[in-house]
């Protein structure tokens, strides 16, 4: 039943570390600045210049994202099996002396 738990325990925080870490980096929004004119306001008719997302490096951006995740979820897999592997390797030599 210990193994179970610690394997569990291990693949648990393997998950958050993989789910939680970048979503806990946010940046809140800047407040905002209200302007006061006094005169009639002339409305915008076109759109403020800005830089032009291209759907094709945003798909490959995140197809990169997703897979730096995946290494990193079966990298805390595998440093858990270890860790689970290395104490009953322990507890056998524990018992043994």
């Amino acid at each position: 039943m210990t193994k179970v738990r610690a394997v569990l325990a291990g693949l648990m925080l393997g998950m958050l570390v993989v789910v939680a870490a970048p979503t806990a980096v946010a940046v809140a929004a800047p407040a905002a600045v209200v302007s006061v004119r006094t005169g009639p306001v002339a409305e915008q008719t076109t759109a403020p210049p800005g830089p032009r997302i291209d759907p094709a490096d945003n798909a490959k951006a995140n197809a990169q994202k997703t897979k730096s995740k995946i290494v990193v979820g079966v990298i805390a897999a595998l440093l858990a099996v270890i860790v689970v592997w290395g104490r009953s390797i322990r507890k056998k030599r524990r018992k043994a002396s």
